[in-house]
């Protein structure tokens, strides 16, 4: 056993270096936090693009529907919740390749599916399903034109699940994943700004 002083001395230096690690951690946080927000800053940037080389081939019901999304997205940027931006975008990718996707069924299309396959589809199905209604419950406080745009994402999944259109499906329930983890910062400004749909896909970035 150490001598008391030698004992004490070594108590302090490991109190020290306990309060420097803390301080070392504090330093680092915003510099995670600052790469995070430019993640999503980026993924906003990808999905943005994407949803803007569609929009052109969708019919103008859908179309409104994507800028809408858009519109969401732009105000979230402009508040600095760019996690919910690009959610919001992400959404309205899966959205637009869903109704690109048509009404036909796969195996009409010509996509042979197996039974494996098609167990595959439907275990992904049931958990992009669970997914989305777990999210959407944690969030009460949504704008009317989101929480349209989700319901009718859902049912449209549920009905192109059921009628044997399994991609499409997919896609629907994607979006509506999406959009469901989208946390509503600023909701009223969000509602405000909803009705600003023709504004286009331009977002500053």
């Amino acid at each position: 056993m150490p001598p008391p002083k030698k004992a004490a001395k070594k108590a302090a230096k490991k109190l020290a270096m306990h309060h420097a690690d803390k301080h070392h951690d504090h330093e680092k946080k915003p510099h995670k936090d600052s790469k995070k927000e430019g993640k999503d800053l980026r993924r906003a940037f990808e999905h943005m693009r994407r949803v803007a080389i569609l929009q052109p081939t969708l019919q103008p019901s859908a179309a409104d529907t994507v800028t809408t999304l858009a519109t969401l997205a732009r105000q979230q940027l402009a508040s600095g919740n760019n996690k919910d931006a690009a959610d919001l975008l992400r959404g309205s990718e899966h959205f637009s390749f869903a109704v690109s996707a048509g009404n036909d069924s796969d195996e009409v299309k010509g996509v042979k599916l197996s039974n494996g396959l098609v167990l595959a589809v439907r275990e992904q199905f049931e958990e992009l399903c669970e997914r989305a209604d777990e999210h959407w419950s944690e969030e009460e406080d949504r704008p009317d034109a989101l929480t349209a745009i989700y319901q009718s994402a859902r049912k449209s999944a549920a009905k192109a699940f059921k009628g044997g259109e399994y991609y499409q499906a997919l896609e629907f329930v994607r979006a509506a994943e999406a959009l469901a983890h989208v946390k509503m910062h600023g909701s009223h400004a969000l509602e405000a700004g909803s009705g600003n749909a023709k504004a286009g896909l331009i977002v500053a970035i």
